[in-house]
């Protein structure tokens, strides 16, 4: 007998053992229906040549307000203009019934080998309404029905959509997909982890990108009696051992309300990240952009980021990052003249900047020839590091500067002798 087939004899085993389990007295049950019945949290079971699954379907009106997110405009604006890939690495927009967003519930929170994806939340868009299909798993020994069923209906997607599900949700469905011998062709479908767009635009901000603190933070809603996601396996298990979970209903609102979130997340960050016209709202998040499109070289999206975040109310920091990020683009793009310019606002915000000082020194020196400018510039530079480092103000990089500066400042000396002056 294969390892498979060992495994599956084992799941049955625990399967008939549970449901051998008698029913709970009627005192256990007073607070509401929680028996082991997909009646109990609204689903209705579906029953399979390989087993059977709960399966909950609920329908949401987009129009509906979530938080201070204004979801109908969003969602209205994408049937004409699509949703893209926010951050990524070009413009194409997607039909917004193209996306499938996906959430699990697992039987623990770290994944490898033995855990079970219990609870699958799949939403999509049909009809100008948004649908989620939430797929329970009653028993271990019913997950051929229940992964049966998600290769069915991911089989029609065109693009999914995850939070953290690249390094968590793709991998552990994947593993139960090929250990019931399914084929897990999701897997090369385009996938947007929303995760790492949250996080390269508002870490510097809110610190903590969980889904749970974007909600709150930038989406401005809150969930009110939530269950926490580190209880989410026990109340499972609690089900499991005696067929009753007073946490089992929030467990299913828990994962409803995650897959809803996504879609909003989505539409929202799909409309404020247009590169061509970002409308994102605080100055720290517009400058979070524009330093994530330079990293990737798109120097043109990078400036329209800058250019919405000179239409804020800024701060002095603010305006010096601004500048220098605006320095930087137009630099690597080789606008060198305009770049100097910027480097030159720069200095004059922030005197004491010795690495703006060497920027506008090699434009003097390499692109203008000004080698007396040059040298009257690194001479100040030296200066200000011997005055800073001598009250501590430099850092351990002082020796390493003053010795950039002193270099450049023999070249300059031995450049202006060759030239007679």
């Amino acid at each position: 007998m294969d390892s498979a087939a060992q495994f599956r004899e084992r799941l049955e085993r625990i399967g008939r053992s549970l449901s051998a389990i008698p029913p709970p007295e009627p005192g256990r049950i007073a607070a509401g229906p929680l028996l082991r019945t997909a009646e109990s949290v609204g689903a209705r079971e579906v029953v399979s040549s390989t087993g059977r699954y709960w399966l909950r379907s609920l329908v949401h009106d987009p129009c509906e307000p979530w938080g201070e997110c204004p979801v109908g405009d969003l969602f209205e604006r994408a049937a004409s203009d699509g949703l893209q890939f926010p951050l990524g690495a070009d413009n194409r927009a997607f039909g917004r019934d193209k996306f499938v967003y996906l959430d699990c519930e697992t039987t623990g929170l770290s994944g490898g080998a033995g855990t079970l994806a219990f609870l699958v939340a799949l939403g999509f868009v049909r009809e100008d309404r948004f649908v989620v299909e939430q797929y329970f798993l009653p028993e271990p020994a019913d997950e051929p029905a229940l992964i049966g069923a998600l290769a069915e209906r991911l089989s029609v997607a065109e693009a999914l959509v995850t939070y953290n599900g690249a390094a968590f949700d793709g991998p552990l469905l994947e593993g139960r997909f090929r250990f019931w011998r399914f084929d897990p062709a999701f897997r090369n479908l385009p996938h947007l982890d929303l995760l790492h767009p949250t996080r390269a635009l508002f870490k510097r901000r809110i610190g903590d990108c969980s889904l749970g603190n974007v909600e709150e933070r930038i989406l401005r809603f809150a969930r009110v009696e939530d269950i926490p996601g580190s209880e989410v396996p026990e109340a499972y298990f609690e089900y499991l051992r005696g067929g009753v979970s007073p946490r089992l209903f929030h467990v299913f609102e828990h994962n409803r309300l995650d897959v809803v979130s996504l879609f909003v997340c989505h539409l929202w960050l799909s409309d404020r990240t247009r590169p061509e016209s970002p409308s994102l709202g605080d100055p720290t998040d517009l400058l979070s952009l524009a330093r994530y499109w330079l990293r990737k070289g798109r120097f043109s999206h990078a400036l329209s980021a800058l250019d919405e975040v000179d239409r804020r109310i800024l701060d002095n920091a603010q305006r010096v990052e601004s500048r220098e990020l605006r320095a930087r683009t137009l630099k690597r793009a080789r606008a060198y003249d305009e770049a100097h310019e910027q480097w030159r606002q720069v200095a004059g915000l922030d005197p004491q900047r010795v690495d703006v000082c060497e920027e506008i020194a090699k434009h003097l020196e390499h692109r203008l020839r000004d080698y007396s400018g040059a040298l009257r510039l690194v001479d100040a530079a030296l200066e200000s590091i011997r005055f800073r480092d001598s009250i501590g103000a430099l850092g351990v990089d002082a020796e390493t500067w003053r010795a950039r500066f002193l270099h450049r400042r023999a070249r300059l000396q031995r450049r202006l002798t060759q030239l007679g002056h």
